[in-house]
């Protein structure tokens, strides 16, 4: 499969899961194999052409599917649900497995601890609810960041975040509406998000990558757990 194609076909799959507040399209990216070059495209502006398969995938799916995953996930929610923990699970289990198998006798307790840390904390994420967030221009510059990074980070849901401290109400109804007020700081620190994280990651994962998959596994084990 061509790299573009490739591109084209996880764009598709990322839109989808954008739809649904708990899944990360980061971890899309991931099970689809073009994580590590998407990080390298958008923090070194290097093959930028290879976004264009990507979002034209994201759009045709956000467009041409929204209505059909928004019924599915009303009418069985509980069946979709536990079709995509159980995915999630799998590969998280997969993506674990894969990498101890490619670690050093000594390093297998270490792994095996941040992978077990991992999964708490995607599951902790992933159970948040109730949190009373406070709504003013800072808040919301630092609420765009957060829920930007976790856009890039596997296993956590940006969305989720939003709908955890219940602002996710606030923000889509000033997409709908064009609030500037609300939307300018959100995106402010989404922007900040942009410029700073990619560079982060790619450096984590160039110095450290076998450390940063354990921790997306256990992300994203935990998340699927936290879903079903």
């Amino acid at each position: 499969m061509s790299i573009r194609l490739r591109f084209l076909l996880a764009g598709f799959c990322i839109g989808l899961a954008e739809l649904l507040p708990g899944i990360s399209g980061a971890t899309v990216a991931l099970m689809f194999g073009i994580y590590k070059k998407l990080i390298e495209c958008i923090s070194k502006l290097k093959d930028l052409d290879l976004l264009v398969p990507l979002l034209l995938g994201m759009a045709v799916s956000v467009f041409g599917f929204s209505k059909l995953i928004n019924f599915l996930f009303l009418n069985y929610t509980n069946l979709f649900e536990f079709f995509i923990g159980i995915l999630m699970i799998f590969y998280g289990a997969y993506l674990f497995l894969s990498n101890i198998q490619k670690s050093k006798r000594k390093e297998l307790f270490f792994f095996s601890l941040l992978f077990v840390i991992s999964v708490a904390v995607g599951v902790a994420i992933g159970n948040l609810s109730g949190l009373d967030a406070s709504v003013g221009t800072f808040p919301l510059v630092i609420y765009g960041f957060i829920a930007f990074s976790f856009l890039l980070i596997p296993g956590i849901s940006g969305s989720a975040f939003l709908l955890a401290i219940g602002i996710y109400p606030l923000i889509i109804g000033s997409v709908a509406d064009l609030n500037l007020l609300v939307l300018l700081p959100f995106a402010t620190g989404m922007l900040f998000s942009l410029i700073t994280m990619p560079k982060l990651i790619e450096k984590l994962l160039s110095k450290f990558d076998k450390n940063i998959y354990m921790i997306f596994a256990g992300f994203i084990l935990g998340a699927g757990s936290s879903i079903i």
